[in-house]
Order: C-alpha cells, then structure tokens, then sequence
C-alpha cells in the first residue's frame, strides 16, 4: 500500500520522554515453554530473520530505548512518523493544526483495527494517555504543557480534538512517540498495565502487521496479520533472534541465518562493496548525534570544560574510531542536518592544543583524573573513549574509562530523570546520542535544554521560546541563535553525525525505504525472494 506523505511546516520540539512504556518487572519473557523449538525457517521466501542483542524482559510497545522500538517495530503502528520529507500516516490519517498552534484534530484511519478484531478507536488514544499519566505521576509530555492542563474532546470513535493551554510545537512529536495501547484489553483501566503479563506472552492484541505466535529463550516469532488494514505482507514471519556482534554477526549473515546486519566498521564496509555482486549495501542517515556530555554534578569549571572541548578533535576520533567518513561525519551543532532548525554556519568546536593546555594548567585540571562513561551496547562508542581518553592525555589529562551495559549507563547518565533523583558523580564525562531527529523542530535537544544537563536559564528561556513561536522563520532564526550559545557553554560536544548502513543477501529486497532509524518503520515494504 502506498503511504501518504504530507510536508508539514509547522514548528515543532522533541518531546523529553513520552512514558508510554510499560515500567519492566525484570521478569523474563514468557508464554511458550522454553524449549519450544523455532518453526522451520525453510520457506525463505517468507521469512526474514532479524538480529536483535538480547531478548526483551516485555514487548509491549514504547520509546523509551532504540532496542525496545526495534523489537515491538511489528506489533506496534505508530500514529504517524517524521521523517526529512514530512509527516508519514499509519494509524492516523490526517492531522490538522490551528493557525495559532493550538488545536490540533488527529483523525484514525477507518479501516485501522487491532489484531482481535476490535477497531482502533479514540478511546485507545485516551487510554494511552491516561497511561502516560500514571506512569509520570499524574504529569506527562501527553497531557499537560508548562504544568497546564490540555483538554481533550472525542468527537467521534475517530476523531480527537486536542486543546493545548499554549503554543507548543512538540505536540506533534509527542504523537509521532506515541505507543497506542488497546485501552479494551484492560478493561478500560490503565492503572492495570503495569502489573499484567499480558504484553509477555504470545496473542496480545497487535495495530501493527503481525502478531507474536512464539517467544522463546533466545528468539521471538511474529506471524503476518491477514487483516492488517494496510495491506497483507510479502513476509509471512518475521523471526528476531538473539546475535552476537563482530565477526559473529558475519558469519551469521554469510550463512544465511540473519537476512541482514548493520555494518559498523571501514573494513565490514570495504569488504561488501567488494562482493556487491552477492550482497546489497543500503545507507541513510541515521539523523542521529552523537556527543560528549559534562556531567554538572562533577562541579567542573568553565575553564576546565572548556580546556577538555578544546583538546578534542573530532575528525581525529572518526577516523579512529569509524575508519570511513561514510559511517560518521564530524558535527558542528547540537541539531541535525535533517533538522528544518540546523544551522550548517554554526562554527561547533575546533582544536586548539595550546590553548587548552593553558585554561588545564591555569584551573587546575593538569593532573586531575576524570571518569569517562560509556555505553557498551552501542557500536563505536568503546573506541570514542579510547580516542578520547589519548587526545586528553596530551593535556596532562588522565582518563579513567568506563562501559556499561545500556540499562546501567543510562540509569546513571540520566540520574536527574531515573531512580531518586540523587545527583551520580561516578563520571565526569560520557558519550551518548540523540534519538533520530528529523522534521521541523528542536528535537530531543529541547528536553535537555529545559533540564538539568547544566544549562543556563538564558538557554531554557530560548529554547522554550522557539518551541512556543508558530512562525517559522521567526523560530529558525532564534533556533540559529540557540546552537551558537548551548556550545558556548561547553556542556556538551557535538561529536559525529551517524549514517545507518545496513548489507543483505540479494534476495533480500526494500531495505531502502526504510526512512526511520530504528529499523523498520514500515514491514510492508520488505521482500525476501
């Protein structure tokens, strides 16, 4: 079925975290025995096998990390996605904004319809946000703005009117995040989701195009819906399977037990090029930043960070660290160039050994040792810290590094957000990334301006500022004013903007128009021959 693409230019602002997401137990996945054998894979015209890093605790639908979007991409339609190009439909047909940015009409599609039989309706949209609610202690991105109430009317089992208190571009990204759950399987009770089975077992209600018919220890089977209302995939399983990485991963897709990978490396790289008469390269952007984060509870000076920022080369660490300019390219701004907003003039950082060795001497950084945190699950990020931790070194600099796993990185980098609230000084310095960031708005970096990543009210103010300005060009120009000043404050580094390779057998097709990282937002359009 051929997707509608609507460009929008209306300003919009990343959400800061839409809690859509069940809260894990730490219970494992369950609902078939665990020695229920995967079945047989070999009708490979209908069956694309999917390499994910682990199995999931749940897979009910959310946003709260790539891994978890990656594996519930399947089961769960989002409203409606930005992409470069403007706004994609799926569950939602149409949206319509006032002139004055405050009353939005979403629209459902007719036909959408969950995979029991029940019909997609508004009152699953309400029930997702009553979960939000719950789930931020009564306030979420989904139901309040600037601490105000917004108003919602059903108009009709399709049809929702949202009334904001105020301008607030982000609302648009908020409903593109937006993971609908079916509000009929809870009886109408969000306080009930979090403490249900019912997304850790096979046959839960799916809006997406299939359905899981087994989850087992190392693998989870989904089988294609024949009344997914936007049509009846190609691939008639879906099979996600725990992979190692490296060479594992290889090996795996040169045996044909993964349909495809991510390349991560100049050498992977080089060497499908070279046989691109078995293999097909695919490559987007991943409109993803990667950057350097100054924890503020580390109470490092101005001239300290500062000192650090400039002993840094960017170029230098993609050329150790990704080996090709095709993978990453050096950033100069805490937005994207697939941001309406980026501004390609913002001057970002530059080296300057010199000068940073005197602000090191003369603060008293020369000597001290800094604690670098990294996230261990992601691709390049082990070998950033190693560039980094060299290039500090040259200004007396040591660095202890420090990988985690993806769930202890985060409770610890995001410690203002997760757990008490108590401020984590284990590290000083850590490497992170935005989500995708496409379309007309300020994306995730709006949440951090607002928060507590050490931000001068002067930046909240601007960035709140532009989230609230309906013209467009209006919010361009100050957005242009806001990149300049966040680097003056020498809190964060704009490090790599990331492209997304991936390689597959040729009897792998449509790949390619797969336009949002994570992978894959529409399954319709992948072949397997």
């Amino acid at each position: 079925m051929k997707r509608r693409v609507v460009a929008v230019f209306l300003s919009l602002a990343m959400v800061a975290a839409l809690a859509t997401g069940c809260g894990n137990s730490g219970k494992e996945a369950s609902g078939t025995s665990s020695d229920t054998k995967t079945e047989s894979t070999n009708d490979k015209e209908s069956v694309f096998i999917q390499p994910i890093t682990s199995m999931p605790a749940s897979l009910q639908p959310s946003t709260k990390s790539d891994d978890q979007v990656t594996k519930t991409r399947p089961v769960s339609d989002r409203l409606l996605a930005e992409t470069a190009d403007g706004i994609e439909y799926y569950l939602a047909d149409s949206l319509k904004v006032s002139d004055d940015g405050k009353e939005y009409t979403l629209h459902l599609n007719e036909d959408a319809n969950w995979s029991d039989g029940e019909p997609i309706t508004v009152d699953d949209i309400l029930f997702t946000i009553d979960y939000a609610g719950i789930s931020s202690n009564g306030s979420s991105s989904a139901n309040t703005i600037a601490g105000q109430p917004i108003n919602f009317e059903k108009v009709d089992d399709k049809t929702l009117k949202i009334q904001l208190p105020q301008p607030y571009a982000t609302y648009v990204r908020t409903l593109d995040q937006m993971c609908v759950l079916p509000s009929h399987a809870f009886d109408g009770d969000a306080t009930k989701v979090n403490d249900s089975d019912y997304f850790k077992q096979p046959g839960f209600a799916s809006s997406g195009a299939y359905v899981v018919s087994e989850i087992n220890d190392d693998n989870i089977v989904f089988t294609a819906r024949d009344d997914y209302y936007r049509g009846t995939p190609s691939v008639k399983k879906i099979i996600m399977k725990t992979i190692g990485s490296g060479s594992t991963s290889d090996i795996a897709l040169e045996n044909d037990e993964i349909s495809y990978m991510r390349v991560t490396t100049a050498d992977q790289l080089e060497k499908y090029k070279k046989a691109s008469d078995e293999y097909t390269l695919y490559e987007l952007s991943e409109a993803r930043l990667n950057y350097l984060q100054i924890n503020p509870a580390s109470n490092l000076t101005d001239d300290e960070r500062k000192a650090i920022f400039l002993a840094l080369d960017a170029q230098e660490i993609i050329d150790a660290a990704y080996g090709t300019d095709e993978l990453a390219q050096p950033a100069n701004s805490l937005m994207t160039p697939d941001q309406s907003f980026y501004d390609k003039d913002c001057k970002g950082y530059s080296q300057d050994i010199e000068t940073a060795k005197k602000l090191a001497e003369s603060s008293g950084l020369t000597g001290k040792t800094i604690n670098y945190k990294f996230n261990s699950d992601r691709a390049n990020m082990e070998a950033v810290a190693t560039v980094v931790q060299q290039q500090l070194e040259k200004i007396g600099v040591k660095v202890n590094v420090q990988g985690a796993d993806s769930t202890t990185f985060f409770k610890s980098f995001f410690y203002m957000w997760y757990g008490s609230g108590e401020k984590d000084t284990s590290w000083d310095l850590a490497s992170n990334g935005w989500d995708s960031e496409r379309g007309t708005d300020l994306g995730q970096s709006l949440s951090y301006f607002n928060s507590s990543f050490g931000y001068s009210d002067e930046i909240k103010t601007l960035a709140q500022q532009i989230n609230a300005t309906v013209d467009q060009d209006e919010a361009k120009t100050l957005a242009k004013d806001l990149q300049q000043k966040t680097l003056d404050e020498y809190y964060q580094y704009p490090l790599t903007y990331t492209n997304y390779i991936m390689v597959s057998k040729k009897n792998v097709t449509g790949l390619d128009t797969c336009k949002i990282i994570p992978e894959f937002n529409d399954y319709l359009e992948i072949s397997v021959k």
